[in-house]
């Protein structure tokens, strides 16, 4: 899918626009390298498992949808972004709605051009950026309103408040687009993939603080704010952890860093995409279990 490519430039492009913060996130959690590889404490937290659901409707959909309410978020991701329409994704999303789930439709921002990504018409300018973007919103909101999509995921987000504030005030007015032009109820998820400064919090419902694989998320440390913030505030997606004995200790670890979002699996970015799929059945029943604290 040509999704694929995308969540590739996320990962890599999230890793360079954060590298400071990156560097500043990456020691360990409990103070020491052995520290870190310790059995984390047990928390008591509800979470909600979410998902970047960037596969098509099928009985991978059917499997996520069954989990009912125990599944927060799902990323809906036709091609990049809303594509043109697709019956299979109205049926998707209207699925979805009836079994709790909230289905947020992808719209990448590119940085809005600071690191050299282009708009689909070739620029890096800020302003053209904030035009493709808002209509990706809209375009959503056409195809699939009725159907019921809940909010918009920005990927690629900046994580840095900028001089002046310049950089985080693009992705305040985008979620104040989306409210006033969609619903205030609508749902809008920034993600930089990593550690975001605080200003950030009035730019989304929820943002995606650690976005990488399991042996980083053992040593990952969150910022300071994000233990004062509500934790469906905060979301955690981790990849290529590969059994249930550490996708149940990314889990704990998630608890404790108030991830009230949180997505783990066994997939892995060789094949170009870690969001392709759903974990095996088993697998899948461990994590929805151990979110809600059955």
């Amino acid at each position: 899918m040509t999704s694929a490519r995308s969540a590739l430039r996320s990962l890599a492009l999230a890793t360079a626009v954060g590298t400071v913060a990156v560097a500043a996130l990456a020691a360990p959690a409990v103070g020491s390298p052995s520290a870190a590889d310790a059995p984390p404490k047990a928390s008591a937290l509800v979470q909600k498992v979410s998902v970047p659901a960037y596969f098509y409707p099928g009985a991978t959909w059917d499997q996520l949808v069954g989990a009912g309410n125990r599944v927060g978020l799902a990323i809906a991701n036709p091609f990049n972004g809303p594509g043109t329409g697709d019956p299979q994704y109205t049926r998707a999303i209207q699925r979805a709605r009836t079994a709790g789930v909230t289905v947020i439709g992808y719209v990448a921002t590119g940085y809005v051009g600071t690191t050299g990504i282009t708009t689909r018409n070739g620029s890096t300018d800020p302003a053209e950026w904030m035009r493709q973007i808002k209509g990706d919103v809209d375009t959503w909101y056409r195809l699939y309103g009725s159907a019921g999509v809940g909010g918009i995921f920005f990927d690629e987000a900046l994580s840095r408040c900028g001089a002046g504030n310049a950089d985080v005030n693009r992705y305040i007015e985008l979620r104040a687009y989306v409210e006033q032009r969609h619903g205030a109820a609508s749902t809008v998820v920034d993600n930089p993939g990593t550690g975001v400064e605080e200003c950030y919090t009035a730019a989304a419902d929820t943002l995606v603080t650690f976005e990488g694989n399991d042996a980083s998320y053992r040593t990952h440390r969150p910022q300071g704010w994000e233990a004062r913030v509500p934790a469906e505030r905060i979301w955690h997606m981790v990849y290529a952890s590969p059994d249930e004995s550490t996708l149940r200790t990314a889990m704990s670890l998630s608890k404790q860093r108030n991830a009230g979002h949180v997505y783990v699996t066994p997939d892995t970015i060789a094949d170009g995409n870690p969001w392709d799929t759903l974990p095996p059945a088993s697998y899948w029943a461990v994590q929805l279990s151990l979110a809600s604290g059955s």
